[in-house]
């Protein structure tokens, strides 16, 4: 091979490798590019079954969780108390370098320099209250704080129960209300067709397939506003579970009737004032007053401490010894300005407060225990007669249906009984739900809605 072609090779090998690294770095360019352009895709839809949903809710939802904090917070005041209550031990150590002057002790003509000397002191200081009610009770009230701050941590999660059934339910009536609209639309169809088949034969008329036309458009219509409505009550559920913003729910129930044994209400009243978690944190509401009086009062009994301190001191380490201070000190309140009584009638006044905050309270307990047992008793005849309509509406749709087929009749008789097939269709759809929310709004008002839904 001659120099000349040797040379011609190396300059086309350079230039083809020169291109296949700008080639490849286009392409590296372009993927890079594309991958930026396609955003990654939205997570699927979590399918819940409406137990999965109220415990997901009670799991992340910020309300409970926040309620969850208090409660913690309420916990660690309680220790603080307690501290009081316990010794105190501190390590403790000084160096000084000090120097007088006499003048200021004794009347001498000109000043007097006394020092400079250094003293260095190490060692625990310790203190213990022996005898204070004040402070015993102060523990007492932080402890009976908790146990309110535990019960009102019930009563969000209660209502966060709540609030997940209700919205778990009103999606489920959307999507039922949705399929409904979806098989009236079908029917819808199928009319319009043979009133369109029957005006081509003769036998009818065109205002009926205009009429038939018209109802299809409507049926078209509802079926339109029932998926936007599944959207938004899907939108509000989302949102009580705490969902990223570009994840929705889907259900996985369907509203359905199963039977329910009677309720007494008189044991179901006695229940609900044993159960709700609003009773029992009214209940450390009144012990946290009770106490707070006591406190209060008891300002006036003497109150015994004990403090000492253990020093290693002397001017040099090398020449320190043992240097101690114990002391017991009793203190009895003579005169407070009036501030003791004013805090005993503070404290007394809370109590009537509490005492008519219960009367409120019970009273509201009995009428949602007595409302929810009769909602529920018309509820479930409510769905009885809704499914007894829903089966009378399609027996007249088919039967209008066969008529206008014959030529007995014109679409008119359709049209009335596909009106009358929709209402039967939202009555028990309605029914439904009435009875489904009713026994999750007699479960709140016992106080079981949680032990329900979520165990």
């Amino acid at each position: 091979m001659s120099p000349a072609c040797s040379e011609d090779c190396k300059m086309r090998t350079r230039f083809l490798l020169r291109g296949g690294v700008v080639f490849l770095f286009i392409v590296a360019c372009c993927r890079l590019g594309g991958s930026q352009a396609n955003p990654a895709p939205a997570p699927p839809a979590v399918t819940l079954t409406l137990k999965e949903a109220v415990r997901l809710a009670l799991k992340q939802n910020p309300q409970v969780l926040a309620a969850r904090i208090l409660s913690l917070e309420s916990d660690r005041n309680r220790q603080i108390a307690r501290s009081g209550l316990l010794p105190q031990v501190s390590l403790s150590s000084n160096l000084a370098l000090e120097q007088y002057n006499l003048q200021v002790f004794e009347k001498l003509p000109a000043p007097k320099a006394v020092g400079p000397f250094q003293y260095i002191e190490a060692g625990p200081v310790f203190s213990q209250s022996l005898l204070d009610l004040p402070l015993i009770r102060k523990y007492q009230i932080s402890r009976e704080g908790m146990r309110e701050t535990r019960a009102q941590e019930d009563v969000t999660r209660e209502d966060i129960t709540a609030a997940v059934v209700t919205q778990y339910l009103l999606v489920l009536r959307a999507l039922a209300v949705y399929e409904a609209a979806k098989a009236r639309v079908a029917l819808a169809e199928r009319l319009y067709e043979q009133a369109t088949s029957l005006q081509k034969t003769g036998i009818g008329l065109s205002i009926d397939t205009t009429r038939a036309q018209v109802e299809l458009q409507n049926e078209r219509q509802n079926l339109i506003d029932a998926e936007t409505q599944t959207h938004t009550t899907t939108y509000l559920l989302a949102e009580l579970l705490d969902l990223p913003s570009n994840q929705e729910p889907a259900v996985a129930d369907k509203l359905g009737f199963f039977d329910l044994p009677a309720y007494d209400k008189q044991a179901s009243i006695t229940t609900a004032l044993a159960h709700r978690p609003e009773m029992q944190a009214l209940a450390s509401q009144e012990r946290v007053a009770e106490l707070e009086r006591k406190s209060a009062s008891e300002q006036r009994f003497p109150r015994l401490d004990f403090s000492g301190l253990w020093y290693y001191q002397g001017e040099h380490f090398s020449d320190a010894i043992a240097a101690y201070t114990y002391l017991v000190s009793f203190d009895i309140p003579i005169f407070t300005g009036g501030r003791i009584q004013a805090e005993t009638a503070r404290a007394d006044l809370e109590q009537k407060r509490i005492e008519q905050n219960r009367q409120l309270l019970e009273a509201r307990i009995v009428r949602e225990v007595k409302s929810a047992i009769d909602d529920l008793a018309s509820a479930r005849t409510a769905v009885n007669v809704a499914n007894l309509g829903l089966t009378l509406a399609n027996e007249e749709v088919a039967q209008a249906q066969r008529r206008f087929q014959a030529g007995v009749t014109t679409n008119v008789e359709v049209v009335t009984a596909q009106d009358a097939l929709a209402r039967a269709n939202t009555n028990q759809i309605e029914a439904l739900y009435r009875f489904n929310q009713s026994r999750a709004n007699l479960a709140r008002a016992m106080g079981e809605v949680e032990n329900t839904y979520a165990k």
